[in-house]
């Protein structure tokens, strides 16, 4: 690990200069919807929490146990979704673009069918990829735990890897874990301010992009988030 961040940090004022005008030339390319799109309506100004981010940041942390009988609304997946999908201020990054491409399974969301989707951010919708019900698979995927079976949705970070490090060289796997922990992190921070629960979890690589394929095909697994409600007595 100690080899790997020698070999990705930048050391001359030459290197930083490559590596800012890499980040303005990278695109990330628009892939046409082949499912059905479902629109992301958020909150009604009225109805968002007035909470500061103080206070949600202290009330903020990782939950344990979510209810596998409780739901969440379309309104509120979308309003954590515009929250945190705004864009990212980042040197490495063109403005308007993101490097991580953002799937979810959803299993009790509110107007919204259970299945994998993928969101379009340019439209801030999302598309269809399957129906069913995929608790029994999310557990599976996220490495045989119970967090992502009980909780109402789960949302995985995937990347084109081998194009981010054409583009930026041994540093791109820092800029996609990078981006993906502070989008991660705003999701985690609007579903407290909705209080909700979140918990970020490890996973099975190579079976999250073959579960999301074809549609992931040579993208890799970044980071996974479970939300939904935490179960009374046994969360934070």
């Amino acid at each position: 690990m100690l080899e790997m961040h020698a070999a990705s940090s930048l050391a001359t004022e030459e290197e930083v200069a490559q590596w800012r005008e890499a980040g303005k030339q990278f695109v990330v390319p628009s892939s046409v919807p082949v499912g059905e799109e479902v629109p992301l309506p958020p909150l009604r100004e009225e109805e968002k929490p007035k909470d500061t981010i103080e206070q949600v940041i202290l009330r903020r942390g990782s939950t344990r146990t979510f209810d596998s009988t409780a739901s969440i609304s379309l309104p509120q997946l979308s309003t954590i979704f515009d929250c945190a999908t705004r864009g990212l201020p980042a040197d490495f990054l063109k403005p308007g673009t993101q490097l991580n491409d953002i799937y979810l399974i959803a299993h009790s969301v509110q107007g919204l069918a259970p299945g994998a989707y993928f969101f379009r951010r340019e439209g801030k919708t999302l598309e269809l990829l399957k129906h069913g019900d995929f608790r029994a698979v999310a557990g599976r995927l996220g490495l045989e735990q119970q967090l992502p079976a009980d909780a109402c949705v789960d949302v995985f970070f995937l990347a084109d890897l081998n194009r981010i490090l054409e583009r930026y060289g041994n540093r791109g796997y820092r800029t996609a874990q990078l981006e993906a922990g502070a989008i991660g992190g705003k999701m985690y921070l609007a579903a407290y301010a909705l209080r909700l629960g979140a918990s970020g979890l490890t996973f099975f690589d190579d079976e999250v992009v073959e579960f999301f394929s074809p549609h992931a095909k040579d993208k890799s697994a970044i980071f996974l988030l479970a939300m939904g409600k935490p179960l009374k007595g046994k969360s934070r």
